[in-house]
Parts: C-alpha cells; sequence; structure tokens
C-alpha cells in the first residue's frame, strides 16, 4: 500500500517534469499523457485513501521525509487528483491559438502542482511539507503566470508568489520555534 502512496505523487511528478522538458515537441497529442496521469492518481488515491498507509525515508540527516495518510488527507487526496483531472480536461478543450505550443508544458506544470499538493496533504514531518509547499508555491506561481503575454497575468502571478513567500516565513519560523522547544520534526508532535 506504501507503493500507492508513492505513485500518488511520484507518477505526477515524473510525467509532469517530462513534459515540462520535453513540452514543445510538436504534436497533436500533448494533453493526453497528462489526462491519462491524472486520471491514474485519482484511480490510486481511492485505495490509498481506504488503505491509510504511512511510510518515512531518510531525506536529510535527522529529517525524515515521510507521509501518511490520516482521516483528512483520505479525503483531501482523492478531491485533490478529482479537481486535478478536471482542469486537465477543461484545458484540453481550451483552442487559444498563441497557447497551443506550449500546452504540454502548462499540463506538466499542473501535473507538477498535483504532485506537490499531494505531498503536502499526506507530509507527516516538518521536512517533508516545508519542501512540499515550496514546491508548490514554485508551480502555482508559473500557473498563474502561465500566459504571460497579458500583463495582468504576471501581476498576479507574482502576488500569489509573493504571498505564498510570506507565508514560508510563518512556516519557518514556527518550525524553528518548534525545534528550539524541544519537539521533533513528526507533525503529530506539533499538536
Amino acid at each position: 500500500m506504501t507503493g500507492l502512496l508513492w505513485a500518488t505523487a511520484v507518477l505526477p511528478a515524473a510525467v509532469g517534469a517530462l513534459l515540462c522538458v520535453l513540452g514543445r515537441r510538436p504534436t497533436g497529442r500533448r494533453c493526453r499523457p497528462g489526462v491519462a496521469t491524472a486520471a491514474a492518481v485519482l484511480a490510486l488515491s481511492v485505495p490509498v485513501a481506504l488503505g491509510r498507509p504511512a511510510t518515512t525515508v531518510p531525506f536529510l540527516p535527522g529529517a525524515p521525509f515521510g507521509l501518511a495518510v490520516d482521516a483528512l488527507a483520505a479525503v483531501v487526496l482523492p478531491a485533490v487528483a478529482a479537481v486535478a483531472l478536471l482542469v486537465l480536461v477543461f484545458s484540453a478543450g481550451d483552442t487559444g491559438a498563441p497557447y497551443q505550443a506550449a500546452r504540454a508544458r502548462f499540463t506538466g506544470l499542473m501535473l507538477l502542482f498535483t504532485a506537490a499538493v499531494a505531498v503536502t496533504v499526506t507530509a507527516s514531518t516538518l521536512p517533508t511539507l516545508l519542501f512540499a509547499w515550496e514546491v508548490m508555491g514554485a508551480t502555482s506561481y508559473a500557473l498563474i503566470g502561465f500566459r504571460w503575454q497579458e500583463e495582468h497575468r504576471v501581476g498576479a502571478g507574482l502576488t500569489a508568489f509573493l504571498t505564498t513567500r510570506t507565508a514560508d516565513l510563518g512556516l519557518y519560523l514556527a518550525a524553528g520555534a518548534a525545534l528550539a522547544g524541544g519537539a521533533g520534526l513528526a507533525l503529530d508532535e506539533l499538536a
């Protein structure tokens, strides 16, 4: 079951990165891998939500990378996967000519964002949460400002970027205070 939990994050991250790198190659099927990946993540998230697995791997010295599905994550993870699938299906129908060449890049960014949200939702340690939060902030900036030719979208992306960076300060201060106070890095120890 832990393999399925990892797959809910690794699969969209890997396909998303590949689409971002290869996104300019001419093909009429740019959206299909993204939609198929999002559908697979939705299918994987249901047994993960029911099985409620937990796993930890070494990440940094003394700071493991932990994922766990609790009651809240069991509801939110499939919802995130479903919304990602719906967004990608909707975006497949976007016929805006200037953005056709970059459609695979958008799909890739959306999958990377989905992976970051999946990790954020299932994070069981502070380093995992902070790592996923940073990736989520960067990809949200890239997605909001995706149509950079439209000036208002660039401004909106910058606003989102600055907002998440401001929230980061609070997260890092809280993490430092928790560690200084003797709390561990597991999120359930902070409650």
